[in-house]
């Protein structure tokens, strides 16, 4: 736990491994060390499973809200698990998210190359969802406009309001836009939602320097995400008198 704190402090710091060295008396490689061990372990995943199901299982209802942000390498070269991203012109990573809009915390992610779909890898975060959740509602940009999407929307939640703006399809007509539209909501409210998760992203890349890190290759990224998203849960808890009473008791 010290060990952890110290890490928790050099990403919300941005520091280097020889500052934790000059304020802990703790040699810079044994951080190193320790980093590379919870990793070959998945413990940064593992954590952040463990405190998602928490929360999960003693909340009501859920607004989701569904997006991806791409980050750059640190070498802002090709580097392992990287892919260039035509949109971006960059090389980078991606950060595939869902997040409730109520308390604004991460409930699944995957972490891929820069160049991964969006819709598909929305579709795994569905997937991989409970279907237990009791979700009103999910809001998500038009990067997700896809019948085969909102099908496993309706599959997994058949009572969840689905807000995706229709793409305008070159040669399209009304006739087929309504169909696509059909089991999707026109609540304006629903849409203006999702940009709620635009504002998190860049909390999080601003607060806790996501993608700033000295660190290379996918599956350092993966654990920079999970311990970014950690963070994120520690601090909304250490706000929440009554969850952080639960959370002691796990």
């Amino acid at each position: 736990i010290f060990m952890f704190r110290w890490l928790m402090y050099k990403q919300v710091m941005g520091c280097s491994y020889r500052d934790l060295e000059s304020m802990s008396n703790i040699d810079h490689s044994t951080f190193i060390k320790f980093r590379k061990r919870l990793m070959e372990t998945t413990w940064f995943a593992r954590i952040f499973k463990t405190l998602t199901r928490s929360i999960t299982q003693h909340a009501d209802s859920f607004l989701l809200l569904l997006d991806s942000s791409f980050v750059e390498t640190y070498s802002k070269h090709d580097e392992k698990g990287s892919a260039y991203s035509g949109y971006k012109e960059k090389n980078g990573f991606k950060l595939h998210e869902i997040i409730d809009y109520h308390t604004r915390l991460p409930l699944l992610q995957y972490a891929t190359s820069g160049a991964r779909s969006d819709v598909i890898w929305g579709s795994r975060l569905i997937r991989a969802a409970p279907r237990s959740w009791n979700v009103q509602a999910l809001s998500a940009d038009k990067g997700y406009d896809s019948e085969y999407f909102v099908n496993d929307i309706v599959l997994k939640w058949k009572n969840a309001e689905i807000a995706i703006p229709l793409r305008d399809i070159p040669h399209g007509n009304e006739h087929n836009k309504r169909l696509r539209g059909a089991k999707r909501t026109n609540k304006s409210i629903l849409y203006r939602m999702r940009t709620e998760i635009e504002r998190y992203f860049s909390r999080k890349k601003e607060v806790f320097h996501l993608g700033e890190e000295k660190t290379r290759h996918l599956e350092n990224f993966n654990a920079n995400c999970h311990v970014t998203a950690i963070m994120e849960i520690l601090e909304w808890l250490s706000e929440n008198p009554a969850w952080r009473v639960l959370f002691t008791r796990l």
